[in-house]
C-alpha cells in the first residue's frame, strides 16, 4: 500500500521532509484534522519520458506518481495527503446539511463552537439520490474537498457527509452552544402571530361571509349555508 505525503499543496508535497501515511486515518491524525486525497498535476511540461524521470526522481515505481500525455506534452501527476476545509459543526446530519451552527479543523475548535466534547463522524443522508449526476451537482463542493462522499445503496445514491458533533455521554445531557442559546431566547422573545389579526375559523378557504347577512357564509358553490353549520 502506498504511503502519500501530508502537504497543503503538490509542491510542498514533493519536499523529502513530508510526513507521510498509507490511510486516511492515519494522515488525519498526523494533520490533526481531516484531509482527502488530492491528484495534481505538477508544473511542467516535457518532450519526453527521459527528461520527465531526470525532473522527478522516483517517477517509475512510486505510487505517488503518475505520468500523463496532455497537450502534445508528458506531465506528472502526484497524489497526496491535503488538509481538507472546515468541517460543519452540528448536532445531527440534518443541521449538519442545512444549518450548522459552525465550522471546524480541529476536535478543539469544535469543543469551543459546542461548549462540549466533539468528535468527528461520517453520517448518509437521509435523503436517497436516483440520479447520481444530480447527487454530484448538489454535492460537488463537499465532494471535491473531502467532506462528503458518495455511496451506492439499496434503491439510489447516498451522501455520507463529515462533520463534529458533541461526544455522547450515557445520563447526561449536552450544553448548548451560545448561538444557539441565543436563538432560543431569540425565538421565546419573539410574538406567537403576526399583526394581521386570525383568519375567522368557521370560513373556509373559497369561502366569504355574506355583506347583506354576516351570519351567511357564500361558497364558490352552493347558496351557501348559516355560519356554524
Amino acid at each position: 500500500m502506498t504511503a502519500y505525503p501530508i502537504a497543503p499543496t503538490a509542491t510542498a508535497a514533493l519536499a523529502e521532509d513530508a510526513p507521510v501515511a498509507r490511510t486516511a486515518i492515519a494522515a488525519a491524525e498526523k494533520s490533526g484534522g481531516l484531509v482527502f486525497l488530492a491528484s495534481e498535476e505538477l508544473p511542467g511540461a516535457f518532450a519526453g519520458i527521459a527528461e520527465a524521470e531526470k525532473a522527478v526522481p522516483g517517477l517509475y515505481g512510486d505510487g505517488r506518481f503518475e505520468l500523463i500525455w496532455r497537450d502534445d506534452a508528458w506531465r506528472v501527476v502526484i497524489r497526496y495527503w491535503r488538509p481538507a476545509p472546515p468541517a460543519p459543526v452540528a448536532r445531527n446530519i440534518a443541521a449538519a446539511a442545512r444549518r450548522p451552527i459552525g465550522v471546524a479543523c480541529t476536535p478543539e475548535d469544535a469543543q469551543r463552537i459546542l461548549g462540549a466534547p466533539a468528535e468527528l463522524v461520517a453520517e448518509p443522508l437521509a435523503k436517497l439520490y436516483r440520479d447520481i449526476v444530480r447527487a454530484r451537482s448538489q454535492w460537488r463542493e463537499q465532494l471535491a474537498y473531502g467532506l462528503a462522499k458518495l455511496e451506492e445503496r439499496e434503491g439510489g445514491f447516498a451522501i455520507v457527509l463529515h462533520y463534529w458533533r458533541p461526544v455522547a455521554v450515557a445520563g447526561r445531557a449536552s450544553t448548548l452552544s451560545p448561538s444557539e442559546r441565543e436563538e432560543i431566547a431569540e425565538r421565546a422573545a419573539a410574538p406567537m402571530r403576526g399583526a394581521n389579526p386570525q383568519a375567522n375559523p368557521f370560513v373556509g378557504l373559497f369561502e366569504r361571509l355574506a355583506p347583506e347577512n354576516p351570519a351567511i357564509v357564500l361558497a364558490e358553490e352552493g347558496d351557501g349555508r348559516t355560519r356554524g353549520e
